[in-house]
């Protein structure tokens, strides 16, 4: 592997501590954060290859937003975006289904919370144009 750098993103850091471990096992420089503030920083400080994300967060919506946010813009936020989310639950007031939200999610590939190891990998591969 190349070592390209990834930033995650998720308010959960047993969640950020997986994907770093599977993640740093394959060479990549993993970059952590709990909140898309944070993450903001880490973004600009170390100019990732990937963005990994979770939805929902502080709100409901956090991450949906924050990758709104990041396509819109030049430069260094030109890097690909992968979602690992749960799906929303409707009982907890998001009122959409995810298939209706898939069509304006700003991401590259979308993953649902659990993920495999191996999906991991593979997406992280694809999205960075690396063999598997």
């Amino acid at each position: 592997m190349s070592g390209n750098k990834i930033v995650i993103i998720d308010d959960d850091p047993e969640i950020c501590d997986a994907m770093s471990e599977i993640l740093s096992d394959y060479d990549y420089q993993v970059f952590t954060a709990l909140d898309t503030e944070r993450g903001h920083v880490l973004i600009l400080e170390e100019k990732p290859d990937l963005l990994i994300l979770d939805i929902m967060m502080a709100t409901m919506h956090e991450g949906l937003d924050f990758a709104t946010k990041m396509k819109e813009r030049e430069g260094v936020y030109g890097m690909p975006i992968l979602i690992v989310s749960a799906r929303p639950p409707v009982e907890k007031g998001y009122g959409r289904t995810l298939d209706e939200d898939l069509d304006w999610i700003h991401a590259d590939i979308f993953m649902e919370k659990p993920i495999e190891p191996e999906e991991l990998i593979h997406n992280v591969n694809l999205l960075l144009k690396e063999e598997d």
